[in-house]
């Protein structure tokens, strides 16, 4: 698949603030080096805090490509990963901290995500506030937010499931010390050891669930979560476009922090292959030298409007569609132009598409992936 960017300069870098220190940053360390080794990331990309640190890995290096690395395992017990966990590099109350360092590194970074999920935060609604609500340099902070967690964006890489599960795993808490102190206990749902009476039977937690379809078996287990879905990541993005519609559809009212099912990690994953989402009434601008278009998209329609009327065309060998079923790709006959004299073109979704497939729209600098909505 033809990959166009207007972020592949060597002066581009992108930042990376995750929740915890094992499932997200272990993810998101894992593909990035993936597209390093596959040649379509050729920027430094920063993740805090740190994926985990294997004691063949003397420096975690996330910043270079082009060298054949095995399968990442999570060494949880290494003195270097208790080192990291013993650190509280964002100090405050989630995910209002984690905002506040992307925030910060606006400063020197072209590009910021915070990947954060619902989870019960305290500062939950503040943080998406702040997070709209500040500019540095004419940027905002991406959020990448899951609900009811990570977990389920890895689960619609299997399925596509719209459903408001209550947690990622069967816990309970154990009070020691006289009720003073507490830990987590795990009710081991679904497995051999499961704890009668507490685990939900895959109902209400997602682990549960997974491991009773057989996804997997462990979220945070020894290899990075990327390798389970590393062959099925168009349909993970496919699914996770559908739920959000879904929910935007049914919740309109309801804030984006408050709802369940909700996920846009998918538009993370995208934008580090290099393409771009496009939401219902979403608007887009995308620009190169002089041509300057407008995109804005109305359920499958997809209008494109030339800003300052100079000529643009999009060839029509360039539209590309995938059927995300058999994996198969067939290029769209369908050439766009726009001229002074009629800048406004339309694309009709569903007369260059079926509901199996989608397909990369190349417009200037950037390349949007589109499917049709439910």
């Amino acid at each position: 698949m033809n990959r166009r960017t207007n972020f592949r300069t060597p002066r581009y870098s992108m930042a990376l603030i995750c929740e915890g220190v094992h499932t997200e940053p272990n993810f998101f360390g894992a593909m990035i080096e993936w597209l390093q080794e596959d040649g379509k990331i050729d920027f430094p990309v920063h993740i805090l805090p740190k994926p985990t640190i294997t004691p063949d890995d003397n420096e975690l290096d996330l910043e270079r490509g082009g060298t054949n690395r095995k399968k990442r395992t999570l060494k949880n017990d290494t003195p270097e990963q208790q080192a990291l966990e013993d650190v509280n590099e964002f100090p405050g109350q989630p995910p209002l901290n984690w905002v506040e360092a992307g925030i910060e590194k606006l400063d020197i970074h072209d590009e910021v995500w915070v990947i954060f999920d619902k989870d019960g935060h305290p500062k939950t609604e503040e943080a998406f506030v702040k997070a709209a609500g500040t500019v540095v340099n004419d940027k905002k902070i991406n959020i990448a937010f899951s609900s009811r967690c990570f977990e389920y964006y890895l689960l619609l890489h299997f399925e596509f499931i719209y459903k408001a599960f209550d947690k990622s795993e069967c816990n309970g808490k154990k009070y020691i010390n006289g009720g003073r102190r507490s830990k987590t206990v795990s009710y081991h749902c679904m497995t051999p050891r499961a704890v009668a009476g507490m685990a939900c039977g895959g109902d209400q937690c997602i682990n549960g669930y997974a491991r009773l379809k057989e996804y997997w078996k462990d979220s945070k287990g020894i290899h990075s979560t990327f390798y389970l879905v590393k062959d099925k990541l168009w349909t993970g993005i496919c699914n996770s476009h559908s739920v959000r519609w879904l929910s935007n559809k049914t919740l309109p009212n309801t804030p984006i922090y408050e709802r369940n099912p909700y996920v846009d990690a998918d538009k993370l994953v995208c934008r580090l292959m290099g393409y771009r989402t496009i939401e219902h009434k979403e608007k887009s601008l995308v620009s190169i030298g002089r041509d300057c278009l407008e995109i804005v998209r109305y359920r499958d329609l997809i209008i494109f409007t030339s800003i300052n009327g100079t000529p643009i065309i999009i060839p029509s060998d360039k539209i590309v569609a995938f059927n995300r079923l058999t994996g198969s790709s067939r290029k769209v006959s369908l050439r766009l132009m726009l001229t002074p004299e009629g800048p406004v073109l339309y694309i009709d979704l569903q007369s260059i598409i079926s509901k199996d497939e989608y397909c990369i729209i190349p417009v200037l600098s950037e390349s949007f992936f589109c499917m049709l909505l439910p």
